[in-house]
């Protein structure tokens, strides 16, 4: 199947999001392991020690933001093969990633609070940081969570019709299989080994950005 060849520019800059986007969603895995970042995040870590976080979390948004130019180029580039599935996956991930910088503003949001909650030393006033933190991060994962759920579902729906586009049946299985992993672990907030799934599911997110994004460049040249 070929692809329409007049937007080869749209394809070399969604493949080269895509590709940056999956790189950075790998650096992010690995750098709550190297940071020693806890997940879900607590009021009092996040006040005491902001720089870690608040770094992870501009990192994801980063590479949350690539996903608008990426969902372009894969919209225009499997639309001959089901343009309404497509349109709905694009319009998951462009809702998906408003959530997701709402998320990560909240958390960001918490860095020049914590200079304010360790100058100071009363319990009281510490205590109502501690309280004003917990709700944005409460905020933080509640968008976070309806974000990634969003994305998979796009996701989900864009591997299903790669099964018959341009970049392969293993591709589009592998896309498929990523986003059911992470959306299945979205319901770990209800029954927490669920989570489990989203790591796996995430690793191999980024592992078919990069592979999909590097196809996607290249119908551009």
């Amino acid at each position: 199947m070929t692809v329409d060849q007049s937007w080869k520019g749209v394809y070399k800059s969604g493949g080269f999001s895509l590709f940056a986007g999956g790189a950075i969603l790998v650096i992010f895995l690995l750098s709550v392991f190297i940071f020693r970042v806890a997940l879900p995040l607590t009021p009092q870590a996040v006040l005491e020690n902001p720089m870690p976080p608040v770094t992870l979390y501009l990192l994801a948004a980063l590479g949350e933001l690539l996903l608008l130019p990426a969902a372009l180029g894969l919209y225009l580039s499997l639309k001959d093969v089901n343009k309404n599935y497509m349109l709905i996956a694009a319009a998951s991930w462009l809702v998906a990633v408003t959530m997701y910088l709402v998320s990560r503003g909240q958390i960001i949001s918490l860095l020049p609070i914590s200079s304010k909650y360790m100058a100071i030393s009363s319990e009281f006033t510490r205590t109502a940081y501690l309280v004003s933190a917990d709700r944005a991060i409460e905020v933080a994962n509640i968008y976070g969570n309806m974000a990634l759920m969003l994305h998979q579902v796009g996701s989900i729906i864009m591997g299903l019709v790669m099964l018959k586009g341009v970049y392969g049946r293993r591709t589009g299985y592998l896309v498929t299989v990523a986003g059911t992993m992470t959306f299945i672990g979205t319901f770990g907030i209800v029954l927490r080994p669920l989570s489990l799934f989203t790591l796996f599911g995430l690793m191999l997110t980024g592992v078919w950005q990069i592979i999909v994004g590097a196809k996607l460049y290249k119908l551009g040249i």
